[in-house]
């Protein structure tokens, strides 16, 4: 089975009206009638703020009645804290932020049978074996090259790269110019989602289905990574990036592109957030990662989930838990107060709110032909059969800018793999 999914209609996620099922949706598990109360555990930051969770949720508990409670995590992460509260009997109706693991998954409600949950976005990419157990309000872009319209002006740059060629150039120039940083990488947890936003499209042209490949044994993650792993050893050796950008943490590393330092800077959707927080002297433009040959420009583009939600499915309310999932991920208000508090794309719908760099985000990812899982997905039909491999790349991936080859970090790589397949 292929992660190159063909892009839904918009009439598959046209949203508008008030979910016309919240009352009668059918009902699987424990429900209790007429239950009045659902906590939601969520993600608590700096922009999703209780405050804008507790109003994200007021019209739906004034409109049924049925009040909202909404938790922080109990630990350091929703990731953390559900499998605990889980253990102690005490999980939440709710849960946001997460997705299904491979022990938490059989706790989750199957959602395939409201007829609102398939309509939801990436809902087939995210399933298990056909059965649908988390749904998003949208996706947040992953494939995306952040960078300073000004600085490609200076350095006589006059469109952005579509080719591998057409890039190098491009970061040749730059430094030409005397731009310290053409190629802006980021350290901790940035390293390796960079790597993978940056190898999407090409990936999956090369290898469409590539965690499938590396599952059946037909390919490694040395195979799909190797190519990467070279490319990057050649900015690093040409001066491109260095090893200072991977001692730097990725809001040190966004402020430097803000402060025109940085020629571009890869990075997901969300990144349009910081950019109209704190809007940059320069011309931001966006483009997709570069692909083999400009016939395939631009290629598929990375997605993931915004604002996962799972329903308990022990839980004594999993009616009203249900209704509360169908009107986060359907009601138009809510779509577009969820946007506001961290922005995603929604086919149909302007998400954008104003922020033009978020219309750019928009557009870029319009123009994709379509979407892919990236290789973090913890669980699902498009997931690699083991845990752990976002964490595990970086470790490896960082190895580069030490001196490390190619070659080397890609045998670790599929070493790893094999290991943590037989464990």
């Amino acid at each position: 089975m292929s992660t190159r999914i063909r892009r839904r209609t918009c009439g598959a996620f046209l949203i508008g009206l008030a979910p016309a099922s919240m009352l009668a949706a059918c009902s699987s598990g424990g429900g209790a009638e007429g239950a009045k109360s659902v906590r939601m555990l969520v993600n608590i930051t700096d922009n999703l703020t209780q405050e804008r969770w507790d109003a994200l949720v007021a019209p739906f508990a004034e409109k049924t009645g049925i009040e909202v409670k909404i938790e922080g995590p109990t630990g350091q992460s929703v990731a953390e804290s559900f499998p605990t509260l889980l253990a102690s009997g005490t999980a939440p109706d709710v849960i946001q932020s997460i997705l299904p693991s491979a022990d938490t998954a059989p706790e989750l409600l199957d959602l395939t049978d409201y007829a609102w949950a398939s309509g939801t976005p990436m809902a087939d990419l995210y399933s298990t074996g056909g059965a649908i157990n988390v749904v998003g309000v949208g996706m947040q872009s992953q494939s995306l090259m952040y960078y300073n319209a000004d600085l490609f002006a200076q350095a006589g740059i006059t469109a952005p790269p579509t080719t591998w060629d057409e890039f190098d150039a491009a970061l040749a120039a730059l430094a030409a110019a005397g731009v310290g940083k053409p190629l802006g990488f980021a350290g901790d947890w940035a390293t390796g989602v960079q790597a993978q936003q940056v190898w999407h499209p090409q990936q999956n042209i090369t290898t469409p289905g590539w965690q499938q490949a590396v599952a059946d044994g037909s390919s490694t993650l040395g195979d799909q990574f190797q190519p990467l792993f070279e490319r990057i050893t050649g900015w690093i050796e040409a001066g491109y990036t260095t090893a200072d950008d991977i001692a730097i943490d990725s809001t040190t590393q966004e402020a430097n592109f803000i402060a025109g330092d940085v020629g571009i800077y890869p990075m997901g959707s969300w990144f349009s957030t910081t950019l109209a927080a704190s809007p940059p002297t320069f011309e931001v433009g966006i483009f997709s990662p570069p692909v083999e040959n400009a016939a395939d420009a631009p290629g598929p583009m990375g997605a993931t989930l915004a604002f996962p939600y799972m329903v308990w499915q022990g839980s004594a309310n999993v009616d009203a838990a249900a209704q509360l999932v169908e009107y986060l991920v359907s009601d138009e208000a809510a779509i577009a107060a969820q946007a506001e508090m961290d922005f995603f794309i929604r086919e149909g719908p302007d998400t954008s709110s104003g922020n033009e760099y978020a219309a750019q985000v928009q557009e870029v990812t319009e123009q994709a032909p379509s979407f892919v899982v990236p290789g973090n997905q913890t669980v699902g039909d498009y997931a690699l059969p083991v845990d752990g491999f976002n964490p595990k790349l970086t470790e490896l991936v960082q190895g580069l800018w030490q001196g490390r080859t190619p070659t080397e970090v890609a045998s670790d790589l599929t070493t790893w793999y094999e290991a943590e397949k037989q464990s």
